[in-house]
């Protein structure tokens, strides 16, 4: 996949530009939506694993560690795995995943995006699985003004400790998104220059008497031929 991952484009240009952000986390959310559709967890969301191309088109990469929502995957309950950063308080404490533990690995990606920090860091895995249980984050607005407040608070809700108060889907998050994308300047929209995965549909018009007319004489042959072939 060519482009850059995110984690080269933050350290290069810093906090990201709200429409940007917003763009990257839909495409984002989209991929989880249809991952989650399948039954799939990612479990590793982080920037590392975002990768954007030269149009701007995102893609989630390394689906190593993701673990199917309907049968056991290669962990059992209390083993803790993924990116310390990046994990939910459920995946820190080893208990079961679903579908809101990569909201809130989302959510990390989008303070990170438009901060230029994560939330929560230390010296070990383990000081930052605490914060991750425990801290509440700081308000991404004290480290970035030009975040729109709502924005901030999509962020936020991604981040809630409990999983029943965040996002509990990704639908849901893209409902809230788009409603937030309308409200930024028009200057800000990034819409990512797709390319058409299939074939492209082909229109063609039809003369319908210049069709009928060689049609109709085929069959008077043929209804010719088969007289005399009678006889």
């Amino acid at each position: 996949v060519h482009g850059e991952d995110l984690r080269r484009i933050i350290r290069t240009i810093g906090q990201m530009p709200a429409g940007r952000t917003a763009s990257i986390a839909r495409q984002i959310a989209e991929g989880l939506a249809e991952a989650h559709a399948h039954g799939i967890v990612h479990r590793d969301l982080k920037l590392q694993n975002i990768m954007v191309d030269e149009g701007g088109n995102v893609r989630i990469m390394d689906f190593g560690i993701a673990r199917s929502l309907e049968k056991k995957g290669i962990t059992g309950a209390g083993v803790m795995i993924g990116t310390p950063e990046y994990m939910s308080p459920e995946q820190v404490e080893g208990k079961p995943v679903d579908a809101r533990s990569d909201i809130y690995s989302l959510g990390i990606i989008l303070y990170e995006m438009m901060t230029g920090r994560v939330p929560f860091e230390g010296d070990t895995p383990f000081t930052v699985g605490v914060k991750h249980k425990s801290e509440i984050p700081r308000d991404p607005l004290e480290l970035n003004p030009a975040i729109p407040q709502d924005l901030g608070r999509l962020i936020m809700r991604c981040l809630e400790k409990e999983k029943e108060k965040r996002f509990q889907s990704a639908g849901e998050f893209l409902d809230e998104l788009g409603r937030i994308e309308q409200t930024l300047p028009t200057t800000e929209r990034v819409a990512p220059k797709t390319r058409p995965h299939t074939s492209k549909q082909v229109t063609v018009s039809v003369d319908v008497k210049k069709v009928a007319v060689p049609a109709v004489a085929a069959v008077l042959v043929i209804a010719a031929a088969l007289v005399l072939w009678l006889v």
